[in-house]
């Protein structure tokens, strides 16, 4: 295992463990548990925190109705107790102005927990629900090049599905029935496809492969892809029926597709040599221009007309949103770099851990380019 994916593990581990066990002290401190309960609760806890790992072991053991169980199981919980230290957290802050300057502590601190409780336990729920109701963005972006036809091109971006062991059959169903509903020219994914083991999923490739796209479909690796191992990955989605852009570009239906490499591949050594992709990527062009790119970074030196991204998931978790900006400040959404020069930042179509999004719905991009008709 690399060393910054160890770093990275225990970090989180530490950080998810001291959240709940923050939530484990809360709860004795009103319910004054003890003995063998308080050694099952904290057994339960304990599983819980392991429960991301565990759930990697099953998968790779091909215990796959077990992994998912547990995968239900913990990331649901793992949602209700973020949002329960963000809320219990918040109400900390008045019963100590209540402590301070009050009288009653003990009754404010039981009511204030039993909120925070009803509170993340209603957020979880609403936010599995919506997490399963794919929205429809629908964009019309006018260009002075020349389109096929009548001069409209229409391209459905999907990101960061996350295919693996909790976005399965029916939730990938639900997704491309929106697609197909959208009626592509140009179909991409601009990364975290998939994630998880690789041979758990393979077969749901061929549920992407039958989705048609008048002018072909096209990929860019995102994270997720190089952490669920590069050589199956590309294989999982090529047999999606995706032309993966590594560092390349196409031209197709009077347009230009660029597909940049996401940047994990760059610190591993992964990627092909990209210095004659960005000099084919700074030239002026008599075509429209579309870069695929997964984290939105934005290169000011790049020549193109739009860009699409992902990686952010809105937020997916409020308030996770406002951490999220500290590094890419366009978390979401359609942004004007500057004249002819667009970005868009899709909030995904997925979820990663967690199977639910609290103000941050997941989404399929329907984007109409209009521009002039072919002489």
């Amino acid at each position: 295992m690399k060393l910054g994916m160890i770093i990275f593990l225990l970090v989180f581990f530490c950080l998810y463990g001291s959240i709940n066990f923050y939530f484990f002290f809360r709860a004795k401190n009103i319910f004054q548990f003890a003995g063998l309960l308080q050694a099952a609760i904290l057994f339960i806890l304990v599983l819980l925190i392991a429960a991301p790992v565990l759930v990697r072991v099953l998968e790779s053991l091909r215990y796959e109705q077990l992994a998912r169980a547990v995968a239900c199981i913990g990331y649901v919980w793992m949602a209700f107790v973020f949002l329960f230290f963000f809320i219990s957290l918040s109400l900390d802050i008045v019963r100590l102005a209540h402590k301070i300057f009050g009288s009653g502590s003990f009754q404010l601190k039981t009511i204030f927990f039993a909120t925070s409780v009803f509170l993340s336990a209603s957020l979880v729920i609403y936010g599995y629900i919506d997490a399963q109701r794919i929205r429809v963005k629908h964009l019309e972006i006018e260009t002075k090049h020349a389109l096929p036809g009548e001069g409209k091109l229409r391209i459905v971006q999907i990101s960061d599905v996350h295919v693996g062991i909790i976005i399965r059959e029916n939730r990938i169903d639900s997704i491309l029935e929106r697609v197909r509903e959208a009626g592509p020219d140009i179909f991409v994914s601009t990364g975290d496809l998939l994630d998880g083991e690789l041979d758990n999923i393979m077969n749901d490739a061929e549920r992407f492969a039958q989705m048609p796209a008048k002018y072909g479909k096209y990929a860019v690796l995102g994270n997720h892809e190089y952490y669920a191992g590069l050589k199956r990955s590309i294989e999982f989605t090529e047999a999606a029926g995706f032309k993966i852009l590594r560092d390349e570009f196409v031209e197709v239906a009077g347009i230009t597709i660029f597909g940049e490499d996401d940047i994990t591949g760059r610190k591993r050594g992964e990627t092909k040599n990209s210095e004659t992709f960005l000099e084919a990527l700074s030239k002026e062009r008599d075509t429209f221009v579309l870069l695929l790119k997964h984290q939105p970074h934005v290169d000011k030196e790049n020549n193109f007309n739009m860009q699409l991204s992902g990686h952010t998931h809105g937020g997916q978790l409020y308030p996770f949103g406002f951490i999220v900006k500290l590094y890419f400040p366009k978390i979401y959404g359609l942004h004007e770099l500057a004249p002819n020069k667009l970005l868009y930042v899709s909030r995904g179509t997925g979820t990663w851990g967690p199977p639910v999004r609290v103000f941050a719905s997941p989404e399929i991009t329907v984007i109409d380019l209009i521009g002039k008709k072919e002489n």
